[in-house]
This record gives structure tokens, sequence and C-alpha cells, in this order.
């Protein structure tokens, strides 16, 4: 067992906790909404520094659509829509590195 095993361990659960909350929306037939596609990718940002407890926190605002942080509410960038294949591209980025 090696010293990364748990730090593996919580990337694969939260890699697995987004591609089931993409499916999710997939089998709803709908993309993300704005505070979901906001909190996704700051979840992706912060398992790509491997921030993992910050991006399951995120991942977590993602799944209850909860609100925008009032610095980022009236930006224009978070009015951007996202697809689902956009961030499955991501995940896959985020997935690949070590």
């Amino acid at each position: 067992m090696t010293d990364d095993a748990p730090g593996a361990a919580a990337r694969g659960k939260i890699t697995l906790r987004i591609t089931r909350f993409l499916g999710g929306l997939e089998r709803a037939r709908r993309q993300p909404n704005r505070r979901e596609a906001y909190h996704l990718r700051h979840a992706l940002e912060r398992l790509q520094a491997e921030q993992y407890a910050e991006s399951e926190e995120a991942l977590v605002r993602a799944e209850r659509s909860a609100p925008l942080p009032e610095h980022v509410a009236n930006l224009l960038a978070t009015n951007e829509s996202v697809t689902i294949s956009q961030l499955r591209d991501e995940l896959q980025q985020v997935a690949k590195e070590p």
C-alpha cells in the first residue's frame, strides 16, 4: 500500500460521484443549471488541486443546487451555459492527471 492510497481513494470517490451526478442530469434530459454548473466546476478545480474535502463540499453544493457565492453571483461568466459533455471532458482531464 502506498502513502497516496487515501488520496487516490478520495479522488476516485469524488470522481464517481460527479459521474453519477452528470448521469442523473442526462437521465432527466436537462443541462446543469447555473448553480450546479458553478459548483461542479469548483469541485473539479479543487479535485485537480488535490483538495478533496473542498471538492466534496462543492459537489454537495451542486447536488443541492446551493446559491452562488455573493462575490460571483453577478459575474457574467456565471451566466455562460455549460453542457454535460463539457463537464465530462473536464472531468476526464482532471481524472487523467496523477
